[in-house]
């Protein structure tokens, strides 16, 4: 028994020390960010007749409430991230996170595809921090993350904690979605912030999202037909032989 309590002592020394664990966290981050190669090529079955990618979105369209539109440019992403080997590894870890997102979706009774943002934001790296310092799976910025419940202090950082950021996403969701009533738009100001898509609306006199796409922020432009081309291939992934 004494030795059981020695050792047990020892590992709290080691373990307990504020500096080791950033170390392991920190070295954990350059492994997730090392093994995702974004310039690596995929082989990929990507050679689908454009009849059954139109078919493929005519299906998504059918079955949820937000708009998977089949055009030039959701076409052109879908292309664009069919190359990508790194893909296969996002599917992987969607089976640990994605329950719980559809949870957290379900509770606020929004469409579960939403899911497929926390892919777009983050890779589903829980730690990903972007240079404008937006954190977590789901990027929250400081501000709108503390309008949500987040915050952060000596002891604890709830934007990267995946259930408090993950409750905290379906809320934000939900009120741009009341305030927009279409979920491109929604999405779009997930991005850039209501104030922007607001302003686009008010000037140009449209709420119609691909009429307002060619005057959003550049990455704003990006950012629903990426959204699209993530929820085609997490459907469709099988039929282009990737292997989670």
């Amino acid at each position: 028994m004494r030795l059981i309590m020695l050792f047990i002592l020892s590992c709290v020394a080691y373990y307990g020390n504020g500096q080791v664990q950033d170390t392991i966290f920190i070295k954990n981050d350059q492994q997730f960010i090392q093994n995702i190669n974004l310039t690596e090529a995929s082989n990929y079955i990507d050679n689908v007749s454009l009849n059954t990618f139109e078919e493929r979105f005519s299906y998504l369209n059918q079955n949820t409430s937000l708009s998977i539109d089949y055009n030039e440019v959701s076409y052109l992403y879908v292309q664009k991230y069919l190359k990508y080997k790194w893909i296969s590894k996002i599917i992987g870890l969607s089976a640990y996170y994605f329950p719980l997102f559809e949870s957290k979706l379900k509770q606020y009774g929004l469409p579960k595809e939403l899911k497929y943002l926390a892919v777009v934001e983050s890779n589903l790296n829980p730690r990903a921090v972007s240079h404008a310092g937006a954190k977590g799976l789901w990027q929250f910025m400081p501000a709108t993350g503390k309008e949500y419940g987040l915050y952060s202090d000596s002891y604890i950082d709830l934007f990267y904690d995946p259930v408090a950021s993950s409750d905290a996403a379906a809320r934000y969701l939900k009120e741009l979605y009341n305030e927009f009533k279409d979920w491109n738009l929604a999405i779009s100001a997930y991005n850039c912030g209501q104030g922007k898509i607001r302003s686009l609306i008010q000037k140009h006199k449209t709420k119609n999202y691909w009429k307002l796409r060619p005057y959003m922020p550049k990455e704003t432009q990006a950012y629903v037909p990426t959204f699209i081309a993530i929820n085609y291939i997490f459907n469709f992934y099988k039929d282009h032989q990737m292997n989670p």
